[in-house]
C-alpha cells in the first residue's frame, strides 16, 4: 500500500501541479495552503509522507518540520523540504531539521515522484523488517 502524502505549499498553482503530479504516480494526495491546523490532518488521515514548503507566510516549514521532529507521535513521518531557494541553503536546512530529503522546486517535474518512490520503498522494507 502507497503512503499517503500531505502536500504544504502556500502558492494554489504549484501545490495543483505537484500534487496532480503525485496522484497521476498513484499517491493518495492530501493538500493543505499552510502547516498550521496541518497536526491534525496527518494524524486524522494517517500521513506518512509530508512533502512541505520551506517559505510560507504564516508558518516556514523548516519551523513545521522541527516540531514533527519534536512531538513524540510525529517525529517519524518522512518530510520532503521543496524550495526554490539556493539548492545549498535548501541541503543546509534540511540537516538542520532532520528532514528525509530535498527538492528544488525547478527539479520537481523530473525529481518529485523519484524521490517519493525512494521514501516509500525505504519504509516498506523498514516495514518489512
Amino acid at each position: 500500500m502507497e503512503p499517503r502524502i500531505l502536500l504544504i505549499d502556500d502558492d494554489d498553482l504549484t501545490r495543483e501541479i505537484f500534487a496532480t503530479t503525485l496522484r497521476e504516480a498513484g499517491y493518495e494526495v492530501f493538500e493543505l495552503p499552510s502547516p498550521i491546523g496541518a497536526s491534525r490532518t496527518i494524524m486524522n488521515e494517517q500521513i506518512e509522507i509530508v512533502v512541505l514548503d520551506m517559505y510560507m507566510p504564516q508558518l516556514n516549514g523548516d519551523k513545521f518540520a522541527k516540531m514533527l521532529r519534536n512531538t513524540p507521535r510525529l517525529e517519524r513521518i518522512a518530510i520532503v523540504l521543496i524550495s526554490s531557494c539556493d539548492p545549498t541553503e535548501l541541503a543546509d536546512t534540511a540537516r538542520r531539521v532532520r528532514a528525509d530529503a530535498v527538492v528544488s522546486k525547478a527539479d520537481a517535474s523530473t525529481q518529485l515522484v523519484p524521490t517519493i518512490r525512494r521514501i516509500a520503498n525505504r519504509m516498506l522494507r523498514s516495514r518489512i523488517r
